[in-house]
């Protein structure tokens, strides 16, 4: 794929801060809403599973996907603002630019991944499912085990 033409300013909006924050956080920001996701989840947990309701731990990973899509089309703006092109041979600004800007759409794919993966478990397991250590499944309430008779 070619690239197009970039104006001279979009290329200078890469070598300072402004720009060099934005292919940061196209970046990072994926898999940080992905491993973010996996703790939330774990804290949760306990509250949905102490309360009942299931609805709470689908909320966690909803706004962390929504936030790793965000991250992914902040680095897709960025990819075509420098040209939307993948071959560069030449060690330039707008190189390293596309690449970091490619980088970034790749790992928010991936963490997205992750994410709905999590989800799923979300939606297959209930949130009680660990608390009786004798059975493989548990009652809705984590006070006794109707399953083995003992106390979870």
């Amino acid at each position: 794929m070619a690239t197009r033409p970039v104006a001279p300013n979009e290329n200078a909006r890469f070598t300072r801060w402004p720009g060099l924050l934005s292919l940061s956080l196209g970046l990072l920001v994926g898999p940080v809403a992905a491993l973010v996701n996996e703790e939330l989840i774990y804290v949760a947990n306990m509250w949905a599973c102490g309360n009942g309701t299931q609805l709470a731990m689908h909320v966690v990973p909803f706004v962390c996907l929504l936030v790793c899509v965000g991250a992914g089309f902040l680095a897709r703006a960025d990819w075509v603002r420098v040209g939307r092109g993948t071959e560069d041979e030449a060690a330039t600004v707008d190189s390293r630019t596309r690449f970091v800007a490619m980088c970034g759409m790749a790992a928010s794919a991936l963490s997205a991944l992750v994410i709905l993966a999590q989800w799923l478990a979300i939606v297959v397991f209930g949130a009680c499912m660990r608390c009786c250590r004798r059975c493989t499944s548990c009652p809705s309430s984590c006070s006794r085990c109707t399953w083995c008779s003992t106390s979870c």
